[in-house]
């Protein structure tokens, strides 16, 4: 990890939110792309899962495994 998210955890946060920020509207950018009207449903339950999955991965990654708040 860069030393500025070891020293300031706001730069760590404001990236946090940033990426899922990016993430959130990449996704959504695609598949408002490729889905058409008469998809079937479980189509839009997948985007869900792809929009928001990967963020709470990315968090949990930040904060927990790489001890975020401990110093």
């Amino acid at each position: 990890m860069p030393k500025i998210f070891k020293e300031n955890k706001l730069a760590l946060l404001l990236a946090n939110i940033f990426t899922i920020a990016f993430w959130i509207f990449l996704i959504s950018f695609l598949f408002e792309i490729i889905n058409y009207e008469n998809a079937p449903f479980y189509i839009y339950k997948l985007e869900q899962l792809i929009k928001f999955a990967p963020p709470i991965w990315f968090t949990y990654y930040l904060w927990i495994v790489r001890k975020g708040f401990s110093k």
